[in-house]
């Protein structure tokens, strides 16, 4: 897998939550209220991602609003680990993932023409060594607001394990929305693509056209011979990430806010990844440019 740098793509940027769930399993809000309210809110996109269930979610589609059907999968994890939590994106068909090993349910995902995110690893209390096995799942939630209900929100240290141990892997922020205000709208995707339709928005997931956010805004993102550059909302700080003890650091200071960096890029490096801190300490993340 590799990633295409949204900035420099065709198309519109739709703002998207890849995880939430209704009363069909153990939301506060029914299908049609949950998809209502994320629209009402001003987002071109939703996955509704009821444990083990998938719903009919084509009626709440319209022209300006995209409903994705998914599911939340639970397979028995083998390799000695808590249950795994698994994000299904566009899946049709319920998975019986009780009786299922991880990796088979990340391939029915796929033959379905969805893709597997691995869920709040912290809050899972899942490590590297749990996700090493795995296969085919294209991206991990780096955020996730439900888990902030026990200060278990972040997951970029399991993010950057899985980069520096594993493969390319991205990088998700979402909501997990269960409730009405305390996990809702807090954390989510910003997608490039050529229209508000199912294939685009999937074909631009793939390919990690997006960056997530929990408000604030990455403008712009060049790469330049060996030179990586960020262009931003205002910033406490601008992280360049890398493997291992690789990348940089900018901060603010005398006062004043940081609106955009530049890494000059070591030879060898394998992927940086941009994070920026807003001064209430909000932050946003891009893919990783792998290298």
């Amino acid at each position: 897998m590799f990633t295409t740098n949204p900035f420099r793509q065709q198309g519109q940027w739709y703002r998207g939550n890849t995880h939430s769930h209704s009363t069909e399993s153990d939301g506060k809000l029914s299908i049609s209220d949950r998809f209502k309210a994320y629209q009402d809110a001003g987002y071109d996109f939703l996955v509704l991602t009821d444990h083990r269930k998938v719903n009919d979610v084509q009626p709440f589609t319209s022209t300006d609003f995209l409903a994705i059907s998914g599911s939340e999968v639970h397979p028995p994890n083998p390799y000695g680990g808590p249950t795994y939590h698994i994000v299904a994106i566009n899946i049709h068909n319920q998975i019986n993932c009780a009786k299922m090993h991880p990796n088979a349910v990340i391939d029915d995902i796929k033959k379905q023409g969805g893709e597997a995110v691995l869920c709040h690893p912290y809050w899972c209390g899942h490590t590297i060594s749990d996700y090493l096995p795995l296969r085919g799942y294209f991206a991990v939630e780096v955020y996730n607001d439900t888990c902030m209900g026990i200060g278990k929100g972040f997951s970029e240290q399991s993010w950057d394990d899985l980069l520096d141990k594993g493969g390319p892997v991205l990088g998700i922020a979402a909501d997990d929305s269960h409730g009405t205000e305390h996990d809702c709208f807090h954390g989510w995707i910003m997608v490039k693509a050529q229209n508000l339709t199912l294939e685009n928005i999937m074909e631009a997931l793939r390919t990690g056209s997006f960056y997530s956010t929990l408000g604030p805004e990455i403008n712009d993102i060049d790469f330049t011979e060996n030179k990586l550059s960020v262009k931003c909302s205002e910033a406490q700080s601008i992280v360049f990430k890398s493997e291992r003890s690789r990348g940089r650091r900018f901060a603010a200071n005398n006062g004043s806010l940081l609106t955009e960096a530049t890494y000059t890029v070591p030879g060898n490096t394998k992927y940086v990844r941009i994070e920026i801190t807003d001064e209430t300490g909000k932050k946003a993340w891009s893919n990783p440019f792998f290298f």
